[in-house]
């Protein structure tokens, strides 16, 4: 008898995993608890701007078992969701972290979230990070849009910060530089100040309060082996690329591919900027150009085609 594998979630990481369903199958009995679509976080701002009519991207067919998980008890090896408990030998999880609570979140991205955006004709953005500029961005191209954001681009260098800063009023986007007050929405207010931990995570044993949850270097529980965790929810995981790195390493894992561990790497990330330009962030080192922009374009709608 085959040991049975659950994949929760439907996460960047877990879209590489069902990618390779078939090969998987001929070792284990495979069980999917998710849905039948998400959304690609890459994407999320080109259909905003009106440069890709999608971001939806749909895995395999494999018809899931429940939609969600409730809690997990890593003792007994099950897993709670709405339709019972279900029985795991390995299990990966991918259901990902969620937004802070500052308005309406980004995560989960949804197609209803961006049709609430495509609707509003002002947007209010919370974060001065890559996903809140690149949202300003995007959004300002045929909205009113506010950006509260003490530090722009925080990580990014002094140049780069004032080259955006600038690049962003002239947009005729209006950025203050302080914590927004609850009184002072007066459109659709969008959280992009990153994510937390999701309650259930500690309440499972699974990680320490308000924490994200330790890995060994296999990208294993600390304590629990036969879980794995990828994207967001893992503390030394960053989301991105390595979210999507994470779910090609585990695949790999579990059809017995590799024994090194995971080695994480510099990320590359690209954020849409003005019409026809973006900006490339590699480290220290950054671009601001045509170039990245269509990079970024072929990356995404690549990315998109393949998962549809």
């Amino acid at each position: 008898m085959k040991p049975t594998l659950v994949l929760a979630g439907l996460g960047h990481g877990q879209l590489e995993i069902l990618d390779r369903l078939d090969e998987i199958q001929e070792h284990y009995e495979v069980r999917f608890i998710g849905g039948r679509q998400t959304v690609y976080t890459g994407a999320f701002p080109q259909v905003i701007a009106k440069l890709m009519p999608t971001a939806t991207v749909r895995p395999p067919q494999l018809e899931p078992v429940a939609k969600r998980v409730i809690s997990i008890d890593p003792h007994e090896q099950t897993v709670q969701t709405e339709k019972g408990s279900i029985l795991y030998d390995q299990l990966v999880l991918a259901t990902g972290a969620k937004s802070r609570g500052i308005g309406t979140p980004l995560k989960p991205m949804t197609q209803a979230l961006l049709e609430q955006i495509d609707l509003s004709q002002e947007v209010i953005i919370v974060g001065g990070g890559k996903a809140g500029v690149e949202l300003a961005f995007t959004c300002a191209r045929t909205k009113n849009v506010t950006l509260y954001a003490k530090r722009i681009l925080p990580e990014a260098p002094a140049h780069t910060r004032k080259q955006i800063e600038r690049l962003l009023v002239k947009s005729g986007i209006m950025v203050v530089k302080q914590q927004i007050q609850s009184d002072e929405s007066e459109g659709l207010l969008l959280d992009a100040t990153g994510v937390v931990p999701v309650e259930w995570w500690a309440e499972s044993g699974l990680a320490k309060p308000d924490r994200f949850i330790e890995t060994d270097a296999y990208l294993r529980h600390d304590q629990f082996r036969t879980i794995y965790v990828t994207g967001d929810m893992a503390s030394d995981l960053n989301g991105g690329v390595d979210a999507v790195r994470s779910g090609r390493y585990v695949a790999k894992r579990l059809l017995g591919e590799t024994t090194r561990p995971f080695r994480k790497r510099q990320s590359m990330n690209i954020l849409l900027t003005t019409s026809g330009h973006a900006l490339l962030t590699f480290g220290r080192f950054t671009w601001h150009g045509r170039l990245p922009y269509y990079l970024k374009r072929f990356i995404d709608s690549r990315y998109v085609r393949h998962y549809n």
